[in-house]
């Protein structure tokens, strides 16, 4: 008959429980029954292979099977034996990436991070924790790349971009660039500073951008610059007209001395310039920077009359 296993205790498996039987053998014709040996006393020979296979046949099951459940963490992490998971590397779900959502077979993607557009502070001065896509776009778990909502871009939608790439006519400066420029509006007398405490007060710093508008001349509060760039608008598409002082005042509207940009605290210094497009005396075409003037006004700037004007 054939031989049978059986375990005495379970779950352990030892050597001292394991034991190999076989039935015993109808009485001979003496009447007596017989038995042969317990594999303990003759494991030589076929006895000897029987008691090989039982042995690999019940320790099989209790070999940890690793990380087979999990795909052997399907190359994108390693596998902890003694706990059966995986230690998913970076970008698939490892302990240093943002997501709430990874896979304990590290087959997913996880996107890149940024600091959250918006979320629930930690305290007085402490927001804007470390999000995938900054919480302004969509993790494509097959590619690991956001896809940003409409308004944002960057690897990881961090980036508030200058509205129509500043239509060709503009420089498009981070708020922490824009702080150091001195023609970028509203002007300051002095230079700014907007860095340094990226976890606070300036985590937007290099996250919102903006426009500095192009310009024939120069733009600025001291003597000789004008407190206005030719181009202006949020995204530069608008174009002054020429300049020009009104012919019929008898003050100077070009002269910006002590007077304030529009948003500044800060005054122009003698000789700086204030721009007066067409002179007061024409309408201008913001689209092509060109003057219509008004009947008995003439010139580029409109700043000429004649015999119609009086």
């Amino acid at each position: 008959r054939p031989y049978s296993l059986r375990l005495l205790r379970k779950p352990v498996l030892t050597w001292s429980n394991l034991r190999i039987e076989q039935p015993p053998h109808p009485p001979s014709r003496s009447g007596r029954r017989t038995f042969v040996p317990s594999a303990r006393g003759a494991p030589r020979g076929s006895m000897a292979l029987l008691w090989l296979i039982a042995v690999v046949a019940a320790l099989a099951p209790m070999v940890r099977a690793g990380c087979e459940a999990q795909n052997y963490c399907n190359g994108h992490g390693t596998c902890v034996v003694s706990t059966e998971t995986c230690t998913c590397y970076e970008g698939y779900g490892a302990s240093t990436d943002a997501t709430i959502f990874k896979l304990p077979d590290c087959s997913a993607r996880v996107c890149p991070k940024g600091k959250a557009w918006a979320d629930i502070s930690t305290s007085a001065t402490a927001a804007h924790a470390e999000v995938e896509c900054s919480d302004r776009g969509n993790c494509n778990r097959a590619t690991g790349q956001c896809e940003c909502f409409e308004g944002f871009e960057g690897e990881a939608c961090n980036r508030r971009p200058c509205p129509n790439n500043c239509s060709g006519h503009g420089r498009c400066l981070s708020m922490q660039e824009m702080a150091y420029t001195s023609d970028a509006l509203p002007l300051q007398a002095s230079a700014n500073t907007y860095d340094g405490a990226e976890s606070t007060t300036t985590w937007d710093q290099d996250m919102l951008f903006g426009c500095v508008c192009d310009s024939s001349w120069t733009v600025g509060l001291a003597s000789g610059e004008t407190q206005e760039p030719e181009w202006f608008g949020p995204d530069c598409s608008l174009r002054h007209c020429p300049t020009g002082n009104d012919p019929d005042t008898a003050a100077d509207e070009t002269d910006c001395e002590n007077k304030t940009p529009t948003g500044s605290a800060a005054t122009g210094a003698t000789g700086n310039l204030c721009h007066v497009d067409c002179s007061n005396r024409g309408i201008c075409n913001y689209k092509t920077g060109e003057c219509s003037c008004f009947t008995g006004y003439y010139g580029h700037n409109c700043a000429q009359t004649s015999e119609l004007a009086k």
